[in-house]
């Protein structure tokens, strides 16, 4: 097989950074080969994707050493964005790359600056849509799409340029079951139909299992191990499995979720919202009680986290009321539900502001806390070490990797206690030890009382730490039931790709 890209003892270390992100990493990816890239959130990935794409080191300040040879060339020899149409790179935000307004406009944009035909523009943004299922987004604005739909377009604007090597961090990780097969089975198509050479980089390997020739496991910045296709099958990292923490010195003992006659602490009765004269829920009626953990499910678009702006108020209700502890907050403003309901979006970037970590952790804290300032800080620093952040607390949030800055916004939130939690899709970007930080720091929550609305579309972890699921469709609450009853509801409606491997 030829070679189309070859990386001799690269390292790369970013300005003002202590340690390098990269160190000796040798690599040779040849025509046609599927590539799967794994190891723990910021380890080098997604450097890794940025060299092989060009950004690194036009794009990013830093010292690089070594060589990557694109087509026997030289990266550095070729211009800044000179190897558009060889190499495309679907980044981990999605919307860091989606730079127009229409998604026509978003998907044409690369051909558009590769001057092709517009005729052959066209036929190439028709196929590309038609490739990540996105064909029904058509004349939609770009920032009336959900997180997923924005990844699919992502996609399906590095499609349209027929790269001869294709780059993707994390790129079904904001997308649905459904959408998730149906992407990979494209990227297959793509690289035997047109040998292109296909790189993913992924934490849950279990999508890419059939599919990838080869495992390549990072860390520390540097290639630790390589593997086969059978070696990938027993490797992949499973779901983690519920677990129940001893209560701590004092605590008291996790509560069971008795309903019976208890009241619940939110209602939501006869929700409907929507964006720009479009209703996307409409009707929507649910309570939670204290020490539940609730899973949003349903697929792209269906309006999960439409509903969690609504809850904290950040999108104006139609119709329908809001109530909290009995009171009815459908009129109260953001900045005081607040207190009550802590939200961590969907993309860490939008809910970050201050220039060093543990400032950032602190900031909703210094608003929202009813604690003392020593109180809130002694909280914080033991979730610093609890989530691997206490070493960067002098760093800007913006020079951590994408599954690090989840972890801060989820800190940041958990500093203030608030009795609700509302997490969009929490474990992007998070390894599986990673990924038991969080269901840990759910479980205590949940010991203390709280609840937590959850965002995830992957059922094994539904199964191993939620209570009750809500599945939205069609505008609508299809299914509000207990995590078992709505697996054969589910399997009722045929909605199989949202059930656990083991549920029956």
């Amino acid at each position: 097989m030829k070679p189309i890209a070859i990386l001799d003892n690269l390292s790369f270390t970013y300005s003002e950074a202590v340690e390098p992100a990269l160190t000796e990493v040798n690599l040779t990816i040849y025509s046609g080969q599927f590539l799967a890239i794994t190891g723990p959130s910021g380890c080098g990935k997604s450097t890794l994707a940025l060299c092989l794409a060009g950004f690194i080191p036009h794009a990013y300040p830093g010292e690089m050493n070594g060589a990557i040879r694109i087509q026997g060339k030289d990266s550095r020899d070729y211009p800044n964005g000179g190897l558009s149409g060889i190499v495309g790179l679907v980044q981990q935000d999605p919307e860091a790359q989606l730079c127009t307004l229409t998604v026509e406009d978003e998907v044409a944009f690369g051909p558009e600056n590769l001057c092709l035909p517009p005729a052959q523009i066209r036929e190439r943004v028709q196929q590309a849509l038609f490739a990540v299922g996105a064909e029904n987004l058509l004349g939609r604005k770009v920032h009336t799409l959900s997180g997923g739909e924005k990844q699919r377009i992502a996609i399906a604007s590095v499609l349209a340029l027929s790269p001869l090597l294709l780059i993707l961090d994390e790129p079904t990780a904001n997308l649905d079951p459904a959408s998730t097969k149906e992407v990979l089975e494209t990227l297959d198509q793509l690289r035997q139909q047109s040998r292109a050479s296909i790189v993913v980089i992924e934490h849950r390997l279990q999508r890419l299992a059939g599919i990838a020739d080869e495992l390549i496991q990072m860390d520390k910045g540097k290639i630790i191990s390589r593997g086969n296709l059978e070696q990938l099958q027993q490797r992949y990292l499973p779901a983690p499995s519920i677990r129940k923490p001893a209560p701590e010195p004092g605590a008291k003992a996790m509560p069971k979720i008795v309903r019976g006659n208890k009241a619940p602490f939110l209602t939501v009765d006869s929700l409907s919202v929507g964006y720009e004269g479009t209703t996307v829920l409409s009707g929507v009626s649910f309570s939670a009680y204290p020490g539940e953990t609730v899973a949003l499910m349903g697929d792209n678009g269906s309006g999960k986290t439409t509903l969690l702006l609504a809850l904290l108020g950040l999108l104006p209700l139609r119709n329908g009321s809001i109530h909290i502890g009995g009171k009815d907050i459908t009129k109260t403003k953001a900045a005081r539900r607040a207190r009550k309901l802590g939200l961590v979006f969907q993309n860490p970037n939008h809910q970050l502001f201050e220039n060093t970590v543990l400032k950032e952790a602190l900031l909703p804290s210094s608003f929202l806390s009813r604690e003392t300032p020593e109180q809130t800080e002694s909280r914080l620093q033991k979730l610093l070490v609890d989530f691997e952040l206490e070493s960067y607390q002098h760093v800007n949030p913006f020079c951590l990797s994408f599954g690090e800055k989840r972890r801060l916004t989820l800190v940041s939130v958990l500093a203030y206690t608030p009795p609700i939690l509302i997490l969009d899709e929490p474990i992007v970007g998070q390894d599986s030890r990673r990924l038991d930080f969080l269901l840990t720091a759910l479980d205590k929550h949940q010991a203390r009382g709280g609840i937590t609305f959850f965002v995830c579309h992957e059922p094994e972890v539904v199964a191993s730490c939620c209570q009750r699921v809500l599945f939205l469709g069609e505008g609508k609450l299809l299914i509000d039931a207990r995590v078992e009853a709505a697996w054969r509801q589910l399997a009722w409606l045929g909605r199989n790709e949202y059930i656990p491997r083991l549920a029956f």
